[in-house]
């Protein structure tokens, strides 16, 4: 359905408070008041940002700490339920969706005007990420199943067989969409066929623990989860992991913790924990690029600009350059 009634645009210039900081890997810290979550970055270089109180989807200019443009999906006295647990844009940079966790609904909003065009509702079900597929087919919304929609969220084309799906992720040539869950105690992959939904292979993860985000590396050819406790590195169609390795996310950080600065530099945020330092790399089909000791909720990497943002649910944005040299002390 459309949301019109419940929603408020705003393009009032505002401008964020600029937060002191002696870490020479910040290029701007921005007070970012209402409990931000999830973030994405526009062909431009905007970027957005949702935030739970009240909860909107703000654009924002990141080099000079101004909102651009500001709108409100629910407010208080509504009885506002949505968690802006993910915010992601599809490839052409012309639309945004947004979704809403236990408010079990996904906002599709138009770029740059920030003009919500749909609301989907799966009642029943929280809905934990609204992944683009890449070659502009699809929409995979990640609920107690995963539900495949037309591109713009009009029609629901089908629903995979996997119970209780925990994480999803797409391949950057939109050839593959990989679907983890548990089943039978344990964790496993299962990979699909991005044109038929044909079930290629069903794999363990090696491992119990809940998988919290996931995404292709390596041109394809690597799949990367990640749990509280752990980052997997498996290979495509291989039944193997190649590689496993303790990492400590930030507590209650989101879907979007981890992102690619190239498709073989995985960048993810971690709390201190007994990990390795700031930005280590290694010899791998994968090199693991940690920012240490940053309570972040999601991050979202810009290449055009090299840079790293990142939102704190203490009430932070913050612009990272991400460091050239292997390890940053």
């Amino acid at each position: 359905m459309l949301l019109t009634t419940s929603a408020a645009l705003s393009a009032r210039a505002e401008s964020l408070a600029s937060v002191p900081t002696s870490d020479q890997k910040i290029v701007n810290r921005w007070s970012l008041p209402g409990d931000p979550h999830g973030l994405a970055v526009g062909r431009d270089g905007t970027v957005y940002v949702g935030v739970a109180q009240p909860q909107a989807v703000m654009a924002i200019d990141a080099s000079r700490g101004t909102v651009k443009r500001k709108v409100v999906l629910d407010s208080a006295e509504i009885a506002s339920t949505k968690e802006l647990v993910t915010v992601r844009t599809d490839r052409a940079g012309t639309h945004l969706f947004v979704a809403n966790g236990s408010d079990e609904s996904v906002t599709i909003l138009a770029l740059p005007e920030l003009k919500i065009l749909r609301e989907i509702t799966i009642e029943g079900e929280p809905i934990r990420d609204a992944l683009p597929d890449p070659k502009g087919r699809y929409l995979y919304l990640l609920g107690r199943r995963v539900h495949v929609y037309d591109a713009g969220g009009g029609s629901e084309l089908r629903t995979l067989n996997f119970d209780e799906p925990m994480a999803i992720a797409a391949s950057a040539n939109g050839s593959t969409l990989a679907v983890i869950g548990s089943q039978n105690g344990s964790t496993v992959v299962a990979l699909y066929n991005a044109a038929t939904f044909e079930e290629l292979a069903r794999d363990p993860l090696q491992t119990d623990r809940p998988i919290e985000s996931a995404l292709f590396a390596a041109d394809d050819r690597v799949l990367i989860a990640l749990s509280r406790e752990g980052l997997f590195e498996k290979r495509l169609l291989s039944a193997d992991v190649i590689h496993t390795e303790r990492i400590c996310l930030p507590v209650g950080s989101g879907p979007q913790i981890a992102t690619l600065a190239s498709p073989d530099r995985l960048l993810f945020a971690e709390r201190r924990c007994s990990s390795s330092g700031a930005f280590v790399r290694s010899n791998r089909l994968v090199a693991p690029a940690s920012l240490y000791g940053v309570n972040a909720y999601a991050l979202a990497y810009d290449r055009d600009s090299n840079l790293l943002y990142a939102t704190d649910r203490a009430g932070f944005l913050t612009v990272y350059r991400v460091p050239r040299a292997s390890v940053v002390h």
